[in-house]
């Protein structure tokens, strides 16, 4: 049994029927807002309640500082989270991994001594974060764009700068796999190159396109939280003056947790139920990412050993 693989999908399934059937889960509605109210009791006594409230019976997850419901904003902006993130995976990996196993195939003789994967890795960092932040950092804050609008228009920069990497990666392995026997005996017998490439490559190459959908998506999710730190969030922010605040348009996760940071030393709950969310689902993901390269492992050295 594969613990890890098992583990993950139930932490990723939990949260994508979260941010699926959000509006119906949440106890309360995105717009109902605890207000400053003075309650007298049977006995006379008064309580003045206002926001934020903690996390309690009335609010499972608390309230931000302006009686929001948490819970409300972290199903609501799930979606943007989960499914913007797979989308912008998913097209690294289909683009880069298209022009990497044919590259790999009709290009060069043999793997790159220092892959350029090395160097686009490191973009994955602090480079990525910079080249994205300074494309959409005059585009994003007070947008005239719609939500989706940016969301799209953020995960077309993010794809971009990622495909080389995955590219690469893929490069390097039909490299290797292109001088196997089996592909060198249907070259022999007179297969087509498109053939040899659908029929030998591809389902070789087809577990490492799934393990890569699954880490890019994390690398994807670091990305939001480091844009996030420089109020950019995914979907656009509204800034307000007087004082200076940056607040998400979508509620999506990394936004959440960049607009909460004056909230770590008071109403902590306002930055770590949030932050908590978001570690959570980036744990699930790389907990199928173990899961896969598990598995993987284990049925390459059974076809090895047969």
């Amino acid at each position: 049994m594969n613990k890890s693989l098992l583990a993950g999908l139930a932490i990723t399934v939990l949260i994508a029927l979260g941010a699926l059937f959000g509006e119906y889960l949440s106890p309360r509605d995105l717009g109902d807002q605890l207000k400053v109210e003075y309650i007298v009791d049977d006995q006379g006594k008064g309580t003045v309640v206002a926001p934020p409230a903690a996390p309690g019976g009335e609010y499972p997850l608390g309230t931000d500082k302006y009686g929001y419901d948490l819970l409300a904003k972290l199903l609501d902006g799930a979606k943007y989270t989960l499914f913007l993130s797979f989308g912008i995976a998913l097209a690294r990996v289909f683009v880069g991994g298209l022009l990497g196993m044919l590259l790999g195939y009709f290009g060069g003789n043999k793997p790159s001594r220092r892959p350029a994967a090395d160097s686009w890795k490191a973009l994955n960092g602090i480079p990525i974060f910079l080249i994205t932040w300074l494309l959409l950092i005059g585009i994003s804050i007070n947008s005239s764009l719609s939500p989706l609008q940016l969301s799209a228009l953020l995960g077309i920069v993010l794809t971009a700068v990622g495909v080389p990497s995955v590219l690469s990666t893929i490069k390097d392995k039909t490299l290797v796999l292109r001088d196997r026997p089996y592909v060198l005996a249907s070259e022999s017998l007179g297969a087509g190159h498109w053939k040899i490439v659908r029929s030998h490559l591809f389902p070789f190459l087809k577990e490492s396109f799934l393990i890569l959908i699954v880490q890019e998506i994390v690398l994807v999710l670091t990305l939001f939280g480091q844009l996030a730190i420089f109020n950019l969030f995914v979907g656009g922010t509204t800034m307000y003056m007087d004082p200076p605040e940056y607040h998400s348009r979508t509620n999506e996760w990394a936004g959440l947790i960049g607009q909460a940071r004056g909230f770590l030393y008071v109403n902590q709950w306002i930055l770590f139920i949030p932050m908590a969310s978001y570690v959570l689902l980036i744990m699930g993901f790389q907990l199928v990412s173990n899961g896969l390269e598990q598995r993987y492992k284990r049925t390459y050295a059974k076809h090895s050993y047969l």
